[in-house]
């Protein structure tokens, strides 16, 4: 038997419901009448054709530099090196010079992208070829010195997050390859902590300026939870393993606590952005939740009392985070 109660998802967004739910918030007098305007407005007919041209933009970017790649990797014993480099420092010149056309466009950011991507293609083709014998991080950090340039005169959000990939990468590959040592993790763990924390902290001071170089706030999320997701791995181990002499594990449950602190004080006080403080504190329930349930289940040994104490304490953190993040939702939309 089917209810008759309709889905409240499935109604329409009348002003006489968004009142009501503005109520409920509640939401400044002030701002009252643009957000009711704002929710009910429909894009127009050149806005659609603005989004499709610069969707259809980025997929066929995408794919031009995936045909090039594959060209190359299907035909690469047919080809002479000369063909091979001549065709690649083609595209990139193409790719670079179409860019000066128009540099404000999106189109020419998206060119100096794939001429980014074309110069790491190039740089693999020349050491493939002369077996020049580099090592792999030489060749990251090689690209991500030769588009540098780029980077800053494009101010495009998806080319800084590349650039910053490629030097996490030549890091990585020095830290693992090179240096080799017994602590080569440690190592790796405290480099990237400290890339990934400048990385933010240069985010945070251009969008603090009149005229910020990059306004994509989805971009420095991503760095955040790349940087504090695989550190709840280890200072999850470390939590569940104390006694142990684990110094990767303890220098990840501060870095954890570090972060956690920064988001929470800065993302409240200064620029108020509900998912970075849904970042921290999913990562402080983690490891709150992970030293009370082995200290049910391990140290006082509760057994089935144990499961359920750990039940609602999980239910119970979750509702004060949840009310506490949604206050600070309201915070951020007025």
């Amino acid at each position: 038997m089917t209810s008759s109660v309709p889905d409240p998802l499935g109604r329409a967004a009348t002003v006489a419901r968004l009142e009501r739910v503005i109520d409920a918030i509640p939401v400044p007098d002030p701002h009252r009448g643009p957000l009711i305007a704002l929710a009910t407005r429909t894009p127009d007919l050149d806005e659609w054709r603005r989004f499709l041209a610069s969707a259809l933009l980025l997929l066929g970017a995408g794919l031009a530099l995936s045909g090039v790649v594959s060209f190359f990797a299907f035909n690469w014993a047919a080809l002479g090196r000369f063909a091979k480099m001549g065709l690649i420092a083609a595209a990139t010149t193409a790719a670079a010079g179409g860019a000066l056309r128009r540099p404000e466009t999106l189109l020419s950011r998206v060119l100096l992208l794939a001429a980014s991507v074309l110069t790491g293609a190039l740089l693999a083709v020349y050491g493939q070829t002369y077996q020049t014998g580099a090592d792999p991080w030489g060749l990251f950090g090689v690209w991500a010195l030769l588009i540098l340039p780029w980077t800053v005169a494009a101010a495009f959000t998806p080319l800084w997050l590349l650039w910053l990939a490629l030097v996490d990468l030549a890091y990585a590959l020095y830290v693992s390859q090179v240096l080799a040592s017994p602590t080569w993790a440690l190592s790796l763990l405290l480099g990237l902590l400290a890339m990934h924390v400048l990385a933010l902290m240069a985010w945070e001071l251009q969008h603090l300026q009149a005229r910020p170089w990059l306004t994509d706030t989805w971009a420095p999320r991503m760095v955040a939870a790349a940087t504090v997701l695989p550190l709840l791995v280890p200072a999850f181990v470390r939590v569940l393993h104390p006694g142990d002499a684990d110094t990767l594990g303890a220098a990840a449950l501060g870095a954890v606590s570090f972060l956690v602190v920064a988001f929470g004080v800065y993302h409240t006080a200064i620029r108020r952005d509900t998912f970075m403080l849904t970042l921290a504190a999913g990562a402080v329930m983690t490891i709150v939740t992970t030293a009370v349930s082995r200290l049910l289940m391990e140290t006082l040994d509760l057994g089935l009392l144990g499961l359920m104490l750990i039940t609602a304490f999980i239910v119970g953190e979750v509702t004060l985070v949840v009310s506490w993040l949604r206050r600070q939702s309201r915070g951020e939309a007025a």
